[in-house]
């Protein structure tokens, strides 16, 4: 039985990333490195995190993580050199994925470590030398990469990456590939700064949602922040359909499901859309049209963005998060389609909470998008 994942293993440096993303490229899965999915949860890079929080902290927020990618993703997954170090993780990884050890030559891949300068990988313990770090973690990782892995491949990855992969694909992984999924056109609806679109364009631009085109933008406000993302985005259909006092919202919705007709997306996206959709239009394409709003509905319905967190804080929640919705009528009472949380640390604020949250809203479309 096909597993929901290739889960590429293997040494600092081996070059996961580097075939994972050509894997995926060739092959049209999505393709997610753990390392990057938690630094974006972080907000900065790793190294600026372990110097603020240390290893331990660290590895519970990638167990987070990975438990995430083990429930919802679908595709290539690359691994920090320690996540399978990790009991759970190892576990998580095993039940939805196929384990391939990237084990190109060491030594090779030792002299690499020792010229990189790009700061992306912090030392375990800076009381030792980094050239002795490197021998004593090779001798520990190395029997968990070859005891766990279900295939091993070798090959250099320093030439035509994507020749290597068609030549994976075509060879040991054939049969191991997880299903694309099917392609979707995204609209995408929004009247404020478009922080949650602009995360969606940035994780396609890592990897995830390539069965996506965004086939129109929508917006309100022909001054908002959205409209430029789109435009610097270049896609292709932007309608600005402006606020008209002589208007009645029903007046106000035809003319809006006229455009969705003409454009005919599988999925609309309300990511900041700040006005309230008729019945009219929710009976036209309320089951297509998702919302996100910034709470774990029903609580805190109908209030919107930092006065949510405030309300969080005020009432010593534990958990704060969002919610992806259907759109209906009647405000943020819509189907619910899923929930992610985050936890509330003593330390929060409603801006620092805001943050967090909206990081979940664009891993919640992600969700959404993904699924077949």
């Amino acid at each position: 039985m096909k597993k929901q994942n290739i889960v590429l293993v293997g040494f600092r440096g081996a070059g996961k990333t580097t075939i994972g993303r050509a894997l995926a490229k060739v092959s049209g899965l999505p393709f997610a490195d753990l390392d990057e999915e938690v630094e974006f949860v972080l907000g900065e890079s790793i190294v600026d995190f372990v110097e603020k929080h240390g290893w331990q902290v660290f590895r519970e927020v990638e167990q987070k993580v990975t438990h995430d990618f083990c429930r919802n993703f679908s595709g290539i997954l690359a691994t920090g050199g320690g996540t399978i170090e990790n009991s759970k993780n190892l576990q998580n990884l095993k039940k939805t994925g196929t384990f391939v050890f990237v084990n190109p030559n060491f030594s090779k891949v030792k002299k690499f470590l020792m010229q990189d300068k790009s700061g992306k990988r912090p030392q375990l313990n800076p009381s030792v030398p980094f050239s002795q770090e490197i021998d004593m973690l090779w001798a520990q990782r190395k029997d968990i990469y070859s005891a766990t892995a279900d295939i091993e491949i070798n090959q250099e990855y320093d030439g035509d990456m994507e020749a290597t992969a068609k030549s994976l694909l075509e060879g040991v992984l054939k049969s191991h590939l997880p299903a694309l999924s099917p392609k979707k056109r995204v609209a995408i609806f929004s009247s404020t700064r478009g922080t949650t679109f602009q995360g969606l364009l940035d994780r396609q631009a890592f990897g995830r949602i390539p069965n996506v085109e965004f086939v129109l933008f929508v917006t309100n406000k022909p001054d908002c922040e959205a409209l430029e993302k789109a435009k610097k985005a270049g896609i292709s259909n932007i309608e600005v359909l402006g606020e008209d006092d002589n208007l009645s919202r029903e007046e106000y919705d035809r003319a809006l499901i006229n455009i969705v007709r003409s454009h005919n997306p599988d999925i609309i996206l309300l990511a900041g859309w700040m006005r309230v959709l008729s019945a009219l239009y929710c009976d036209q394409f309320g089951d297509i049209s998702l919302n996100v709003h910034p709470s774990l509905l029903p609580k805190f319905a109908g209030l919107m963005n930092l006065e949510i967190h405030k309300k969080v804080l005020e009432y010593e929640e534990k958990y704060a998060g969002c919610t992806v919705h259907r759109t209906s009528a009647e405000v943020d009472e819509g189907e619910q389609v899923l929930q992610r949380k985050v936890l509330v640390d003593e330390n929060d604020t409603p801006d620092t909470l805001q943050q967090k949250v909206q990081k979940q809203e664009v891993l919640a479309f992600c969700e959404v998008l993904e699924k077949r």
